[in-house]
């Protein structure tokens, strides 16, 4: 893989002038990773936000080139970092999650160091790396990392905080703050001496997925105050439990199981992102009388899938009531990354 320009593109506000009206016009004319400074009322401080880590989540970047159209004056100096360009252009464009041949860029901003030139990380290790170097600059009072969710889902967010500052900031966006204390080498799992949340806007295709994002940046580029003393008013799930493959397994998705893949969820399983996810509730089919070839691993590193789902003559069926997120119907993200994610309901 590589990253056409291993050093980033800095424009100012005066690219605002010029910038193309269209998505497609804005993403073309960007390189590679791209930071663009906008001047506040209030030149004294800077909020950040970062967006387009993964190149098929398109949310942010839809709303940061609205924003810049708008021409309009933030209550602080703001700084946008545009991290993975090159993903989201790679044709059918916002379809490609990273480079080809290449790794989660969120899934490396823990590593310590950049290992050699000839490690097949080394270049989105130096992005990752690069990214955080341009966060810490400016010495941010807040930073917010725009997403989308892997499959159709309302918006949330996630944080490794639930102070009433992270909370202020989520509330911008949504009201569900899911608190988790995995570390999968994400941004907002690292300090930057200010708080930072993920928000997952909802499913990429939709467009209330893009309003939010877009209602949400309005205002955390022009609220004067982020934090006032009022209370946040956001509700908080805790000890998220991922759920993923184990070893070489495979999954498909289809009304019937697939005799090509060991684990088989039912094709409208990204409805579940929805409501609440009942005991007893049937989601796929497996092999049976074998054990799961999956795993629900919590944030103490024990495994409880069985705690969770039970196999039922080749029927996987949940064990208790629980609210499910980030389910995906994308085998590729499903395969590399993880089914889905469970916390308690």
């Amino acid at each position: 893989m590589s990253y056409l320009n291993p050093e980033p593109t800095f424009y100012d506000c005066k690219l605002r002038e010029n910038i193309p009206d269209t998505l497609l016009g804005f993403l073309r004319m960007l390189t590679g990773l791209t930071i663009i400074d906008v001047k506040g009322i209030d030149q004294r401080r800077y909020r950040v936000v970062t967006t387009l880590i993964h190149g098929n989540e398109p949310s942010g970047i839809i709303a940061c080139h609205l924003w810049l159209k708008g021409q309009e004056i933030p209550a602080t100096n703001i700084r946008i970092i545009i991290c993975n360009p090159e993903a989201a252009k790679t044709k059918p464009f916002f379809t490609n999650r990273y480079l080809a041949n290449s790794d989660d860029l969120n899934r490396f901003f823990s590593a310590t160091s950049t290992d050699s030139t000839e490690s097949p990380h080394y270049e989105v290790l130096l992005r990752a790396k690069k990214i955080q170097e341009l966060v810490r600059e400016v010495s941010p009072e807040a930073i917010v990392d725009l997403h989308n969710t892997s499959g159709s889902s309302p918006a949330f967010s996630v944080s490794v905080s639930e102070e009433n500052k992270h909370l202020k900031l989520v509330e911008l966006f949504t009201d569900l703050l899911i608190l988790t204390q995995l570390n999968v080498g994400a941004i907002m799992e690292q300090c930057f001496d200010a708080p930072i949340v993920t928000i997952e806007c909802g499913g990429a295709n939709e467009n209330m997925a893009h309003q939010v994002a877009t209602n949400g940046l309005q205002l955390f580029f022009h609220k004067k105050n982020l934090f006032d003393q009022r209370k946040a008013t956001v509700v908080v799930r805790k000890h998220p439990i991922r759920i993923e493959l184990i070893g070489d397994a495979s999954v498909g998705f289809c009304h019937h199981r697939l005799p090509t893949t060991d684990i088989t969820l039912r094709t409208d399983i990204e409805e579940l992102n929805h409501s609440i996810t009942p005991s007893d509730e049937f989601i796929g089919w497996c092999d049976k009388d074998q054990p799961f070839m999956f795993k629900a691993i919590n944030d103490a590193g024990y495994d409880q899938i069985n705690d969770l789902f039970e196999n039922r003559d080749g029927c996987i069926f949940t064990r208790q009531k629980m609210q499910l997120f980030m389910v995906t119907t994308t085998p590729e993200i499903a395969t590399k990354d993880c089914l889905f994610y469970y916390t308690e309901a």
